[in-house]
């Protein structure tokens, strides 16, 4: 018998339920969970924990993020002139700031290598940080999105190789930047130049073929229907942001199981933070006006509504969008009517997201055998998402990391990590 640790009568969102379950006893033994009960578990314990008015759920996921930007700057900029020690730092930084915020799993989507670095550096404990899946450097075309922190690829034998580069480089996934502005674009375009799909559908074709031939999944930064139809018709796993889907692009995307990562929340913080990273004036009206739109999400909207799977991101690095821009997504998921109450955007955030990433065996609920990411909180996020904000405690692999909101250096630096997924 391993350490033990006995949570005593919680309220648990498991990730899995429709409900919340109240009076609840947990047993951690080691990494995983090996008991969740409605019954008062008498079991020996190294410690016991009464989380009487607190709520226990799973570690929650950012499925897009950008770990080695810090959303106070341009992201071309840092891209092309940040070193990487710099690039470094930044990511550190930001790895904390998750698990402060109660995320356990991220899903980085470049910036050069550093996220596969980053990766490395918390798997093995270097530093305190959540659970990294990293693609690398987005595939982009000659000159497209990304170009100036991407791999440029054209042609059908030159995107197979670029993926089995990418895999000899140790990725965990490939994103490929599916629609694009001629030239490229930064954060916030001043470019009139419409936005049209970047590769042909052979060219798609082979990326997305090679990769699953090499047992990696795909994600495309997409933006137009076309795109979105060309993306799903060739296999992705999943778009990123979202877009304005067609009707029959949402028909397509349940036939192939494709997967949404929505990243609406950064615009919420860019209104409000924005001046503090210098945004103009005109520019902070300009975002304000489109939130205030009702409609904004619409393609989201629909989306759901149609059962098309949403995963939730953050687009965390862009401007004004920092870690805890995770609760911000879940609370403009509710406002725009994404998500019909709270615990369907806490599943989204949870066991919904485990499932994008090809980790739920593993991760995502609270269920018998997996392994003990979760959060404790005060209060009850069903009733205010908000609660979610400062957690009170955050345990990854069954060891605490997180106390009121704060990282505890020794254990998060040094407890023996056995699960690797």
């Amino acid at each position: 018998m391993g350490h033990r640790l006995l949570l005593q009568n919680a309220r648990v969102i498991d990730g899995v339920s429709n409900e919340a379950i109240s009076g609840v006893d947990v047993l951690v033994e080691n990494d995983r969970f090996i008991e969740v009960s409605r019954h008062s578990l008498s079991a020996d314990a190294d410690i016991v924990l009464d989380l009487t008015g607190k709520t226990l759920l799973p570690g929650l996921f950012d499925c897009h993020v950008h770990l080695a930007w810090d959303g106070k700057k341009d992201v071309g900029e840092q891209s092309g002139y940040d070193s990487r020690e710099l690039g470094a730092i930044k990511a550190t930084v930001n790895m904390r700031k998750y698990l402060e915020t109660g995320v356990t799993t991220v899903r980085d989507l470049g910036v050069h290598w550093l996220g596969l670095e980053a990766r490395d550096a918390a798997r093995n404990g270097v530093v305190p940080g959540p659970r990294v899946l990293a693609s690398g450097p987005p595939v982009t075309t000659t000159g497209g999105h990304c170009w100036w922190c991407g791999i440029e690829a054209d042609g059908e034998v030159d995107l197979r190789k670029t993926a089995r580069y990418l895999a000899k480089r140790g990725v965990d996934l490939v994103k490929v930047i599916a629609t694009s502005q001629p030239g490229g674009s930064s954060a916030f375009p001043s470019s009139t130049k419409t936005i049209q799909t970047a590769f042909t559908f052979d060219e798609m074709a082979a990326l997305v073929d090679e990769c699953h031939n090499l047992g990696l999944k795909v994600t495309a930064h997409v933006g137009t229907p076309d795109g979105i139809d060309q993306t799903v018709r060739a296999g992705v796993d999943s778009i990123e942001h979202g877009g304005v889907p067609s009707d029959e692009n949402l028909e397509l995307m349940l036939a192939k199981g494709t997967f949404i990562v929505s990243t609406i929340g950064g615009s919420w913080m860019s209104a409000d933070f924005g001046h503090l990273i210098g945004l103009s004036d005109e520019l902070i009206a300009m975002i304000r006006e489109k939130i205030a739109d009702p409609n904004r999400a619409i393609g989201l909207v629909r989306a759901a509504q149609a059962g098309v799977p949403i995963a939730l991101g953050t687009d965390q690095g862009s401007p004004a969008t920092p870690p805890e821009t995770i609760i911000t997504e879940m609370f403009c998921h509710l406002h725009y009517k994404v998500a019909p109450e709270p615990m369907v955007v806490i599943k989204n955030a949870t066991s919904v997201a485990a499932r994008l990433c090809g980790i739920d065996r593993d991760v995502g609920t609270i269920e018998k055998g997996k392994v003990a990411d979760f959060v404790v909180v005060d209060g009850d996020p069903l009733a205010d998402i908000e609660d979610l904000r400062m957690p009170k405690m955050v345990f990854q692999g069954g060891c605490q990391v997180v106390q009121d909101a704060a990282v505890i250096p020794e254990r998060s630096l040094y407890y023996p990590r056995k699960s690797r997924v």
